[in-house]
């Protein structure tokens, strides 16, 4: 599995949707569930799958696949 397809299923999983709607063109916006709450626990999901801790200041950025991909490439630790 890939970074995008790991993404695309912790997203399909928070969001309570299918894999096949979260494509690399989803934004915040064409997901109904995607709340303050669930943007939490998109955050920490993210954080346990792939090792990171991703800073306060980002996770306001987060409101895109693109942007957590973007997100996920320039975290060094």
């Amino acid at each position: 599995m890939n970074k995008f397809e790991l993404v695309q299923s912790i997203i399909s999983k928070i969001m309570n949707v299918s894999v096949e709607k979260v494509t690399l063109g989803s934004v915040k916006s064409d997901f109904e569930n995607w709340d303050s709450l669930n943007q939490l626990n998109l955050v920490m999901e993210l954080e346990a799958n792939f090792n990171v801790s991703i800073p306060i200041d980002e996770i306001a950025n987060i409101d895109s696949v693109q942007s957590i991909l973007h997100i996920l490439n320039n975290i060094h630790n």
